[in-house]
């Protein structure tokens, strides 16, 4: 099952980038036109004209229908309450945490072990931080569909991690570190900083997010020097 999630997002990948390969093509299609043209009869001519001005035409209605749906007033956000957003940054350490334990023990590079060994100290120490804080402030965590998904999607994770061969685990354990990181980093600035009311709170995940963002540049760093790595090895086959 997570193999097959990680073919979608491939899938999804490969499928933005025909989309910018097909808009290029569309565009150095209209280049050779006129060339095209002049090589239709007067009777094929006046049928694209025709076939052009339907085109304008419907493109002129789908203008106004968006025109019209932009002049509706935009629904009011739905309100979360902070016990809720809590809750999936707790759901989000906790997939962290998971992460890091697997790849203290199975990891073969000293750097990526080290990598692990600091984000399972430092995901611990922050989820004991907001514990406290909830406490402090009389704030209950409240599950949602979303951390609900995290906790899933930690168990998912963590069979894939613990099903690598030994020489592929160090790169796949840092590819997901890097892939749950992102996802962090936007849930945070998308959907829970924007939606946090009790100020306490909102300080502690900008704290949070600082954190984040080394993370995940660290771990794109050692990205970087494991796939240097194995590109000098290959070479020196």
């Amino acid at each position: 099952m997570m193999r097959h999630h990680f073919k979608h997002r491939v899938a999804v990948l490969a499928a933005l980038a025909a989309s910018v390969v097909g808009s290029s093509a569309h565009a150095y299609g209209r280049g050779g036109y006129a060339q095209q043209r002049a090589q239709l009869s007067p009777q094929q001519q006046v049928g694209q004209q025709q076939v052009g001005q339907q085109q304008v035409g419907q493109q002129q209605v789908g203008q106004q229908q968006v025109g019209q749906q932009q002049a509706r007033p935009q629904s009011p956000q739905i309100q979360v309450s902070d016990g809720a957003l809590a809750a999936v940054i707790s759901a989000s350490n906790q997939l962290e945490i998971t992460q890091a334990m697997i790849g203290r023990r199975q990891a073969r590079s000293r750097e990526v072990r080290e990598f692990a060994r600091e984000m399972l100290e430092s995901h611990s120490q922050s989820e004991r931080r907001l514990g406290a804080l909830l406490v402090r402030l009389r704030i209950k965590m409240e599950p949602t569909r979303v951390s609900s998904m995290l906790v899933g999607h930690s168990s998912l994770v963590a069979a894939y991690l613990r099903r690598r061969p030994a020489r592929e685990f160090d790169q796949a354990f840092i590819a997901t570190q890097v892939m749950t990181h992102r996802y962090t980093l936007r849930m945070l600035d998308e959907q829970v900083l924007p939606r946090a009311k009790n100020e306490s709170l909102k300080q502690e995940l900008q704290r949070i997010r600082g954190e984040v963002v080394t993370h995940l540049k660290r771990a794109q760093q050692i990205q970087a020097s494991l796939a240097k790595q194995q590109t000098a090895s290959e070479q020196g086959r």
